[in-house]
């Protein structure tokens, strides 16, 4: 195994490392500012961000997974290193002329793509501006790679400042299950990571208990609610907001959305409230419907810590099944197993677990081979723990370039085993477990040498939930799911009535869960166009999309990680539009052979393999023969078209 796929996790000094390889990218990008052709200049240039690119990746991952102050303090210095770095190259004025030089050379239709899109990000990058603004855009870029740590920093900080005392009457509805997440020795213990608040929201009989949980959770890095004030991100928030429309503003835009629809496939901010509205309209008469339907049922009128409570009664009685019925079929090895032989079923790839010392007891080493060897691997670390960031992502460690492979980094938070039964996923769970490889797969399976465009990197930020929102669907495959079940104790693969009844209740609430979704991302292209206060523009958002009452403790913003330390700021709409592309392309399959088909083959030749080395619209429709319809997806959510 090429020792380049193994990160290293317990680096000694990591601002000396960031400033060594800066340094050698200072270095490469003044040789590239000479350059002629491709090798001198995008060659060279590829050569520093190989470098640069995994000292970055492995100190903000462990950052995410094992967060100290210890630890974070050093990871801070090294933001404003990297932050000038590349706002630094953006500005390079040489640098940018060298890349004219080499647009007028021959290039393959690749080269030619990459070049293009280097051209149009170095004028987002501010590479016209001079003197002052120059020197501001800069100090822009740095205080934003800053205040998105910290805003990162105060949620993880505020979850994990909450925690509660509670006897077993307090916890009423429970199962064994949800008992044993809790279980502190001869107490019980609830807290805001994500799994014992789903299960709390889900099953405590306790009215008043979900309230409080409720609001501590929804108020979190806020100066309201019970958990600690300390940690308030809405002045935090604020700056973002300010600074990112300045920035957008010194390089000739409007606002915010308009800098960042630039280098996404949508062609203006107007054309993603088109697209969101139209999803709120078409959605909104049924999820009005489903709410008359639960609040009849619970027999009054309903608040938000009753929603995911009642939803679930409902959905028990309507489909005579509760959700904790299906985890027993579903242990961690055999999701896994089946994950697996489902990944080389549909790209004749193989994944084995290897044994390798790694930054926690809890990570698995997953190689990826075909019959040509290796091709990468993942670094999968699933459980949720108290240090660890929230939610579940991928992240790349490197991308091809040269000798080195692919590596990746799936992180989750979901359950862990307990009391002497394995780990036992939630269905939907296992939903979030194929997204995430759906992105782990993007990244490995590319065939494009450079690194500036192999697997995600180059992918419009429209595109990239589009391998992930596709790999999704097989979970809902009968064949797919006797790969991934088989009861913990017995082996039996989840039983035909249980699969029909999960079948019939996938787009349970489909209506609220849309309108949901776009809320989040209207909002969010809204705050980006106007600089009014945000919370005011999400009031007026959601005359639109909000059914329920809104408690007053309510500061959802304030942990919104996407938006103000991911990358999806003025980009929420993505995970929308990624959809229409994934329910297309998944009919489309399906329709034509499935798993394994010429079809599913074309996926991985025409979109997973290609990265960002093309234009992403152009190669959809190489696969699938036409641009994607948004029939697709309303289909595939069970909301009907009148």
């Amino acid at each position: 195994m090429n020792s380049d796929l193994t990160p290293n996790f317990e680096p000694d000094n990591i601002f000396e490392n960031i400033s060594k390889v800066i340094n050698i990218g200072m270095t490469y990008s003044a040789l590239a500012s000479n350059g002629v052709d491709w090798e001198s200049v995008v060659g060279v240039l590829d050569e520093a961000e190989h470098l640069i690119g995994k000292e970055m990746s492995v100190n903000s991952h462990e950052n995410s997974v094992r967060f100290t102050d210890e630890f974070n303090t050093q990871y801070e210095k090294t933001l404003p290193l990297i932050s000038n770095f590349y706002s630094d190259l953006g500005a390079n004025k040489d640098l940018y002329q060298a890349f004219k030089r080499v647009s007028q050379t021959e290039l393959n239709v690749q080269q030619q793509h990459i070049v293009n899109d280097s051209l149009r990000s170095f004028e987002l990058s501010g590479v016209a501006l001079d003197g002052a603004k120059s020197e501001r855009f800069k100090e822009i870029k740095e205080q934003l790679s800053i205040l998105s740590n910290q805003f990162s920093k105060n949620v993880l900080q505020s979850t994990n400042s909450w925690k509660k005392t509670v006897s077993a009457n307090d916890l009423k509805g429970y199962g064994a299950d949800e008992f044993s997440k809790v279980k502190k020795g001869d107490h019980f213990e609830i807290s805001l990571q994500v799994p014992v608040y789903i299960d709390l929201m889900t099953y405590a009989d306790s009215n008043d208990l979900r309230e409080e949980v409720y609001k501590a959770y929804i108020s979190r890095a806020s100066d309201v609610g019970i958990t600690s004030k300390e940690f308030n991100n809405r002045p935090i928030m604020d700056e973002i907001l300010k600074l990112r429309s300045e920035m957008s503003e010194l390089v000739g835009f409007s606002n915010y959305a308009e800098y960042s629809t630039q280098s996404k496939m949508v062609e203006s901010p107007d054309a993603v409230i088109e697209f969101l509205n139209s999803l709120i309209e078409l959605s909104t008469s049924q999820a009005k419907a489903e709410l008359i339907d639960l609040e009849s049922f619970a027999g009054h009128p309903l608040m938000p810590w009753d929603l995911m409570y009642y939803s679930e009664k409902l959905k028990q009685k309507t489909f005579r099944f509760k959700s904790s019925d299906l985890k027993p079929f579903f242990p961690e090895s055999s999701v896994f197993d089946g994950l697996f032989e489902t990944i080389q079923n549909l790209y004749n790839v193989k994944l084995t677990e290897i044994h390798e010392k790694t930054y926690h007891e809890d990570v698995r080493v997953i190689k990826l081979e075909d019959n040509n060897g290796v091709i990468g691997r993942v670094y999968l670390d699933v459980y949720a723990r108290e240090n660890k960031r929230g939610g579940a992502w991928m992240s790349d460690y490197q991308g091809l370039y040269k000798e080195s492979l692919p590596v990746a980094f799936v992180v989750c938070n979901l359950n862990s085993p307990s009391e002497g039964k394995p780990a036992l996923f939630d269905f939907d769970e296992i939903v979030t477990i194929f997204h995430e490889f759906g992105h782990a797969l993007h990244h490995l399976l590319t065939k494009v040498p450079f690194p500036c465009a192999a697997g995600i990197s180059g992918v419009p930020w429209d595109g990239v939930e589009l391998p992930s929102q596709y790999m999704e669907n097989f979970c809902y495959e009968r064949e797919v799911v006797n790969l991934i079940s088989g009861h913990w104790e017995t082996g039996e693969k989840l039983p035909e009535e249980l699969f029909q009844k999960v079948i019939e209740s996938k787009n349970f609430q489909s209506g609220l869960q849309m309108l949901r979704q776009c809320e989040f991302a209207l909002w969010d292209i809204s705050t980006h166009i106007s600089k009014d206060d945000t919370y005011e523009i999400l009031s007026k958002v959601r005359e639109k999309t909000a059914l329920m009452p809104i408690v007053a403790e309510n500061r959802f913003l304030n942990s919104f990680s996407h938006i103000f330390s991911g990358g999806y700021a003025a980009g929420y709409f993505s995970y929308k539009w990624a959809e229409v592309l994934a329910a297309d392309a998944y009919e489309f399959v399906k329709e034509s052979g499935g798993i394994g088909s010429k079809s599913s083959n074309n996926f991985r030749r025409h979109i997973l393999e290609i990265g960002g080395s093309l234009d992403f619209m152009d190669q959809y429709i190489k696969f699938r023969g036409s641009r994607p319809k948004m029939d697709g997806l309303l289909k595939a959510s069970g909301i009907s078209i009148k």
